[in-house]
């Protein structure tokens, strides 16, 4: 049986992509402020790449819930891990090699942009516990020089201090 037609499958990455994202809600309590408003009504009407920081393994999930209509880049290593592929089963990720000459994803990438929908890369490559942004892999720009897309720089805060009571405030925007 073809693993993408799998009824049962989808079912089990439903559930637990809806798990996660209550968890989410949760103990994160996400809240997005736009630096301005012409920026949300653009975001709305238009295909986007988002280039956040990157603090907790769960920034891109976070943000992958609350921005309907994207498609998130991961790493090959993370992407490979069976819980991990079993939640984002027939959504549109977007496998990357961090360590390897991997220009495929920019294919995919493309087309995923082509068809609409917004893409996050996380440009640091890696998470940083450390709260300062780290030097910037230009993947993003060659993605965004391919498709035209325009830009759209966001500020993850509180990702690493969810547990302390502090809520989890996404900057969108210049």
């Amino acid at each position: 049986m073809n693993k993408d037609k799998n009824p049962f499958l989808k079912l089990v990455a439903m559930t637990i992509r809806g798990i996660l994202r209550i968890y989410d809600y949760i103990c994160y309590r996400p809240k997005v402020i736009y630096t301005n408003k012409d920026v949300k009504k653009y975001i709305k009407k238009n295909p986007v790449i988002f280039v956040p920081n990157h603090f907790s393994y769960r920034d891109g999930p976070t943000c992958y819930f609350l921005f309907k209509n994207s498609s998130l880049i991961v790493a090959r290593d993370w992407y490979e891990r069976k819980w991990i592929r079993l939640a984002v089963y027939g959504k549109p990720v977007i496998p990357i090699d961090r360590q390897g000459l991997d220009t495929a994803w920019l294919r995919d990438a493309s087309d995923m942009y082509k068809a609409g929908k917004h893409i996050f890369i996380f440009p640091e490559g890696h998470t940083n516990s450390f709260k300062e942004i780290d030097e910037f892999k230009a993947g993003f720009v060659m993605l965004s020089i391919m498709t035209g897309a325009p830009i759209v720089p966001m500020y993850i805060d509180g990702s690493t201090e969810v547990f302390k009571g502090k809520r989890l405030k996404i900057y969108v925007g210049e």
